[in-house]
């Protein structure tokens, strides 16, 4: 433990925020001033501060002078001592470490795992890679980033690791879900299509097909079974959850570009040509199409007719024609889409 460490660690001492552990081993430093009358407060914080550091500074340098003299029958109290307080630095260096202890660093999951026996796949090119895994599921790896598989899933459960960014297309089977852990947040699907894009402190998963829940790694962030619950989300098609590791939340939303959702029954592109069709059958068919919820904040025009040609046109680009015949406007609301009109049909 540095000075800096020491010097915060009495801060939280003072501020009554240090753990039961800490504040004993403070108490044992304390005692090292050899009753000398000194009073641990803000005030006094410097000077004392510098003599109890001297003091362990010391005690460290006389346990290392004591390690070679093994014939003595007694030792001196003071070369106990000093080995007490050695074993107490480190402890508590430990310990300070522990209770400040960062993120880790992106990659050291992947790293773990292929040192574990997984095999592992880099993408170094300018391209994306397909990788194929052994259930049958494919993994397309963007330039700069790393999957570690194993050869073999497990019987009960699917695991591979990300660093960077991928597109997943995952085989269907209820009895072996799949996991893909990436940083300090785990993608859990049975079957589906999904997204996972890594940048600035901010980890983004959004779901082309299916259902997935995505939520902290509580192997990385020390997290008992009700925390891990607590912090997380469910996602379907063509919405999007982007965890921002610093602040340690999530906030979902609608992806950039919606596409339509397969559908088994369904080939072909719905056809969106509508002549007097009341608005809410319009809106029903983005609905189903695209999977999203979309409300009409002003239940009045759920009747009033709509006119015109969707065809081929994006969701947005089909959302702003709606709002032109009705001088109307949308605002994306989370996972929702807010249709705000005129009071009357036009």
């Amino acid at each position: 433990m540095d000075h800096k460490a020491f010097r915060q660690l009495l801060k939280r001492y003072l501020d009554n925020s240090c753990t039961d552990d800490e504040r004993q081993i403070i108490d044992q430093w304390y005692e090292l001033l050899d009753n000398e009358n000194v009073d641990l407060n803000e005030r006094e914080m410097d000077e004392v501060e510098s003599r109890l550091w001297n003091k362990l500074q010391l005690a460290s340098r006389e346990k290392a002078t004591v390690l070679p003299i093994k014939k003595r029958s007694v030792f001196s109290w003071k070369y106990a001592a000093a080995a007490c307080l050695l074993g107490l630095v480190l402890f508590s260096g430990m310990l300070w470490f522990r209770s400040n202890a960062k993120v880790p660093a992106p990659g050291t999951l992947v790293a773990a795992k292929v040192t574990a026996g997984f095999l592992e796949r880099a993408n170094t090119g300018h391209t994306p890679e397909v990788v194929q895994l052994e259930d049958g599921s494919t993994v397309t790896i963007y330039p700069g980033s790393k999957l570690a598989f194993p050869k073999h899933f497990a019987p009960g459960k699917r695991e591979v690791y990300l660093e960077g960014e991928a597109f997943f297309k995952v085989s269907k089977n209820p009895g072996r879900p799949f996991f893909v852990y990436n940083n300090n947040i785990v993608t859990q699907v049975l079957g589906t299509s999904f997204d996972i894009r890594g940048k600035n402190g901010q980890v983004e998963v959004a779901v082309k097909t299916g259902r997935v829940a995505v939520y902290e790694n509580k192997e990385q962030l020390s997290l008992d079974e009700v925390q891990q619950k607590s912090n997380g989300v469910i996602i379907t098609p063509n919405q999007k959850v982007t965890y921002y590791q610093e602040e340690r939340h999530f906030i979902t939303s609608i992806v950039d570009q919606p596409v339509p959702v397969p559908k088994e029954s369904k080939k072909e592109e719905a056809n969106f040509l509508y002549n007097e069709t009341p608005l809410y059958k319009v809106l029903a068919d983005l609905e189903n199409t695209y999977e999203l919820e979309i409300v009409l904040e002003n239940e009045k025009l759920r009747n009033c007719l709509f006119t015109g040609d969707l065809t081929g046109q994006t969701l947005f680009n089909k959302l702003e024609g709606i709002c032109l015949v009705f001088n109307a406007t949308y605002e994306i609301k989370g996972t929702k889409i807010l249709l705000k009109a005129a009071k009357e049909c036009p």
